[in-house]
Parts: structure tokens; sequence; C-alpha cells
């Protein structure tokens, strides 16, 4: 896969090769870019597989809560149900965002490397983030698989015999849509590999958006140190007087960055524009499953020490991801206002027209990612979503005392 106007900065080794290669990867999982080739065959093929086994699973929840189901053991009850509907759902409209924003991400990316290299500033590139970014990359996919063969483990336990192992797999872990009379091995292969793509779809949109508010991130960073830098300058020379073309040279530096700011700005709203419904859809699913395994937790017998390790790992994998997409998106907004401090201390024989207005920009220009304008990723966020989280334990726990 190739992204036009990037090759010629994969030489500063930043952010915009790094995550072009990990786009590239995600093919494999159903993520394809752009033009009808074969890994585009295979998004569609998947698409048309999820889409499948999503109808299959809501007309089996229509069923039940029509009642017309009748075996509601093995994890065939209304919860059960629900979560399956909600996971695959949330991997069939994963693929499509997911797919969708790797589309768009040529012009993001010729947007994105034109703020890089047509200003008259010259800025210093982030040579940590491309390390960043594949740690972070690493972390997660680590993470994710050790979570989801602990799932399976939950799933079957160790007294399984080796040829019963995928039979009950299969029945535990996908009992809402699979009855023990209805098992046949070619049903049960398609959906274990759907399950295991559904997972790495559910991850791989997290990880986009950490990824991106990563990168923007770093370029208000490094926006900032050029700030205090030019700051510093001015209170050098503070008791210098500055007349004619040095006068002249200092305002146009100013206006420079002012407008460095602008385009940044612009960037961070066409990034929101074509992420802001993934952000939507992983924060809705992330916020109903941290809910779902409390509500687990407190309902389920203390198990076997697989199944308690199990819960343990899952809800804690499931709380740090959620929080670092809101906290790395929300750095994006904390960044973008940062520089305030350092034009606040100029000193007044350097202040300036341009100046007024760089701080009058940032004061007054909000600049966040959001959920498609339901939310504002920041950092109060986590705080409001944790009380609604509580609160609505509390409100199931005196239900059910």
């Amino acid at each position: 896969m190739q992204f036009g106007g990037v090759k010629q900065f994969s030489k500063l080794k930043d952010f915009l090769p790094t995550l072009n290669s990990i786009f590239s990867k995600a093919r494999y999982f159903g993520i394809a870019g752009y033009g009808f080739t074969l890994s585009f065959c295979w998004t569609f093929i998947l698409f048309l597989m999820l889409l499948a086994f999503e109808a299959c699973s809501i007309w089996k929840l229509i069923r039940l809560l029509a009642g017309w189901a009748t075996n509601l053991s093995g994890g065939r009850g209304i919860v059960a149900r629900v979560s399956g509907s909600m996971f695959y759902g949330n991997a069939l409209l994963s693929l499509i965002l997911s797919s969708k924003f790797v589309h768009s991400w040529e012009s993001l990316s010729s947007f994105w490397l034109s703020t890089e290299t047509s200003e008259a500033l010259t800025f210093a590139p982030d040579v940590r983030i491309r390390k960043r970014a594949i740690f972070v990359t690493s972390l997660v996919a680590t993470f994710a698989f050790v979570e989801h063969m602990l799932s399976m483990m939950s799933a079957t336990g160790f007294d399984c015999p080796p040829e019963e192992y995928f039979e009950r797999y299969i029945l535990s872990s996908h009992g809402f849509v699979l009855q023990a009379h209805e098992y046949n091995l070619w049903v049960a292969i398609p959906i274990f590999i759907l399950s295991k793509l559904a997972t790495a779809l559910w991850n791989f949109q997290d990880l986009i958006i950490i990824l991106i508010s990563m990168g923007l991130t770093s370029r208000y960073h490094r926006l900032n140190l050029y700030v205090h830098h030019v700051v510093r300058i001015e209170k050098r020379y503070r008791y210098t007087q500055k007349v004619g073309t040095e006068l002249y040279l200092r305002i146009q530096k100013w206006r420079r960055l002012r407008e460095a700011y602008v385009r940044h700005a612009t960037l961070v709203r066409m990034v929101d524009r074509k992420l802001g419904a993934l952000v939507l859809l992983s924060n809705i699913n992330n916020l109903y499953f941290i809910c779902l395994q409390l509500f687990l937790g407190m309902h389920k017998d203390k198990g076997s020490a697989i199944n308690r390790g199990y819960y343990f790992l899952s809800l804690g994998w499931l709380l740090f991801r959620a929080c670092s997409v809101v906290l790395a998106a929300a750095d994006v907004h904390l960044h973008s206002q940062r520089a305030l401090k350092a034009l606040y201390s100029c000193p007044s024989a350097a202040y300036n027209v341009e100046i007024k207005r760089l701080q009058y920009q940032l004061t007054h220009d909000y600049v966040a990612l959001s959920g498609m304008g339901f939310f504002s990723l920041r950092r109060e966020l986590l705080l409001e979503v944790a009380a609604a989280i509580i609160k609505y334990e509390l409100v199931l726990i005196q239900y059910d005392s």
C-alpha cells in the first residue's frame, strides 16, 4: 500500500512512514486501503461474513425476547446474546469505519506532510515518536494476544481432552448463537476465524485513535517548544531596542509561528472529521463492555483460578485501553493551549500585534478530537464516565439486594 506524498518524508524516520507501515499490515485482518485489490476482496468477504453472523445473532436475540427460545442455559441468556450481538456489531462497524479512515489517509497524510514541510519555520523532527509508536503498537498486540489466549483457556478449562477442545470452545464462547445439536465443524471453523478477526478489529480501532493522537500531540509539542525558545530570546534581549529591519523580522517570525498554529488546528479538525465516527464507536463499545464486566463480576461465582485470572486481566486491559484512548486524544486539546503560559511571560518590551493575535487564537480557538461532535475528548471526560459507571453499579447493587 502506497500513500502519495509520504515517500519523500520517510528519511526523517518520523510519524507518517511508521503509521503507513502499520496500516499496510492491517490488511491481513481486513482493513483495506483504496482501490480494487486483493486486500479489498478480503475486506468484502469479511464484511459479508460479519454481516451474516451479526444478522444471525440479532435473530437469536429476537427469538429470546419474543419467548420463542426454550433453552437458555450454557451462555444463551439475554446478557450473553446482547453481548455477542454488541461484540460482532462492533467488529462490523469497526471494519467499515477503519477501512474508510485508512482510505482517507492518503489525502490526510499529504496535508499532514505539507504542514511539516511548507513552513518558513524549521522544526526538528520528533525522532522519538517512531519508537513510541512501535512500542505502543507492540504493547497493544501483545496484551490483546495474551488476553484472548486466556479467554480461550477460561472457556475450556484445563481438563478438556484435546479431541474435544475445539467443540467445547465454540459451544462455550458462542453459545448465544450455536447450540450443541447445531454444532458442525464447517460452521465452527468460520466462527473461530471470525472471533479472532473481531478481536483484532476491536483492538485496532483503539490503536488508530491512540497513534493519530500521539502524532498530533507531538506536532503541538514541537510548536510549543519553539514558542518557549523564542520567548527566552525575547527575554534575553528585552533591554535591546529593536527598530527597522530587526523589528520587522521579529514580527514576521511571530506571524509565521501563529500561522503554523492555524495550519495545525486545521489539520486536527480535518482528522476529527475523518476519525470522529471511530472515536464514537470506540468509546461506546468500551463503556458497554466495562459495565458488562463489572456486572458479571458481581453476579458470578468464584470459579476456577483461570476464570478469576482471566476476569481481572480482561477487565484491567479493557480499562487500560479505554483510558489510553481518552488520555491520548485529550493530550491534543491540552497541548493546543500549553503555549499560553510562555506567551504571558513574554516581556512587555517585545510585545507586538502578532503575539496578541496568537494569545487570542490559542485562548478562544477550541481544538480537540471528538466523537462526531457529541463529546470532546478531554481529561475531565474520564471522571465523568467513571462517575456514570459507579452510579450504574450502585443501582445494580441496590436492585440486586
